[in-house]
């Protein structure tokens, strides 16, 4: 049974239950006109009008990532994600000349199937937000436990309007092009179902999700992106390490491990530090301070699993003769150091090994595809060009400065999504 929250701009608090899509999908399908019709500005100001209702409620801002949904969804990002994915925004609305007679548009894809991932509360927003602005419509499958946080930032982009070029143009058009549901993971009718009528599939999750949904039947014209599990990490270089600075850069890494739980992909769960053992056990002891002034303001819950393996990495620690451990008295915080060269598979709960090495080139072997967000602190910029060469000729998609290591960009994981989701169509002209 499928329940579905949104329709046809009917918004359902408690759901509404159907048996197969074919009525979500004849919605979708009747309303592609109203966006198609639309000017990609109109759709930018309405997504600006968005972007402001959003920073005005206090409530709302008080889902984690909705602040920096208010950011991304304002006009000069918008702006500037569409110039960085096309080229120019007016390939969204006509053919436009390219020379000797040739023109070209990017036009929607279609319907855009979306498979949600439960780590972050608003990554449904920006992967719908980017199928838009291609001018497709949305069916998007939300985890359960996100659906009301999704529900009430969407109820804000309702009864916007906006005037471009001597026209109104109404939110709704937008929002009759988005539907969300919900149904069991685990029901491949209709999770198969749902992929046969995708013009293009955008699929977030981990391998064993991905896996599945990559398997289902879909038609041979569908497009397909995929941003599956990856893993994060940090490196402090030795000018870091020895400077005045280095307080600022630990303060930065402990934001990006507070932020999102260590969730998302690109949390960190590792810190390389070029320095000695003894310096790094210093480190440990600033990122001890600055997770107990976080905590203050981002109380710290662990469920039991968690906390099971934040226990037993403890011990472990403990026990060990060439390894050293900082943690609070509760499981606020665990700081594990050591000097060995390897990845250790996340924990999270706020549970970060600190690793000494002597040179972080060193890590080369340690880098694969799956790695997907390195932050950086480093104020050699030869050096830190030279180590973002490296890392990316082995995978990394992001080589980024500390403190920003959440922060939705684009592209993101290889990926600019726009482009993705548009289709680049030729008319040539005699």
């Amino acid at each position: 049974m499928i329940t579905c929250y949104l329709i046809d701009g009917k918004f359902y608090n408690d759901g509404k239950k159907y048996e197969n899509f074919d009525i979500i999908e004849t919605a979708l399908k009747k309303n592609q006109d109203l966006l198609y019709s639309m000017p990609i500005q109109a759709v930018i100001l309405l997504l600006d009008g968005w972007s402001r209702a959003i920073s005005k409620d206090k409530n709302i801002l008080k889902t984690e990532g909705s602040a920096y949904l208010s950011f991304f969804l304002k006009k000069n990002n918008i702006e500037k994600l569409i110039k960085n994915s096309l080229g120019d925004k007016k390939y969204l609305d006509d053919f436009i000349d390219s020379g000797q007679g040739k023109f070209v548009k990017a036009q929607g894809r279609g319907i855009v199937c979306h498979w949600i991932a439960g780590n972050i509360k608003t990554l449904a927003l920006y992967s719908m937000l980017q199928s838009t602005l291609g001018k497709n419509s949305n069916l998007i499958r939300i985890p359960k436990d996100n659906i009301n946080e999704v529900m009430n930032i969407i109820s804000l982009f309702k009864d916007i309007k906006v005037e471009f070029n001597d026209k109104f143009y109404d939110s709704m058009d937008i929002i009759k092009n988005i539907s969300l549901v919900c149904f069991e993971s685990d029901n491949m009718r209709l999770n198969e179902e749902m992929s046969s009528i995708a013009d293009a599939r955008v699929i977030w999750g981990g391998e064993e999700s991905v896996c599945s949904i990559n398997s289902l039947l879909k038609k041979t014209t569908c497009k397909d992106v995929v941003f599956g599990p990856k893993y994060s990490f940090a490196v402090l270089d030795k000018g870091i390490v020895n400077s005045g600075e280095c307080g600022n850069y630990i303060n930065a890494f402990a934001q990006d491990v507070v932020q999102f739980d260590q969730n998302a992909c690109s949390s960190p769960h590792i810190l390389f530090v070029e320095a000695s053992f003894e310096k790094a056990k210093e480190l440990a002891a600033a990122l001890a301070k600055a997770f107990q002034k976080l905590n203050k303001r981002y109380p710290n819950i662990v469920g039991e699993v968690k906390a099971s393996k934040i226990i037993n990495e403890r011990g472990r620690y403990g026990l060990s003769l060439d390894k050293e451990i900082m943690s609070s008295r509760d499981l606020s915080y665990t700081i594990l150091i050591d000097s060995e060269l390897d990845l250790k598979e996340p924990i999270c709960g706020r549970c970060v090994y600190i690793k000494s090495i002597q040179d972080i080139f060193k890590i080369e072997n340690l880098i694969t595809r799956r790695v997907q967000t390195i932050g950086i602190g480093s104020l050699d910029k030869v050096k830190t060009v030279k180590f973002a060469d490296m890392a990316s000729k082995r995978g990394v998609d992001r080589i980024i400065k500390l403190g920003s290591m959440n922060i939705y960009d684009f592209p993101w994981d290889g990926t600019f999504l726009l482009n993705e989701l548009v289709r680049w169509c030729t008319l040539t002209i005699d």
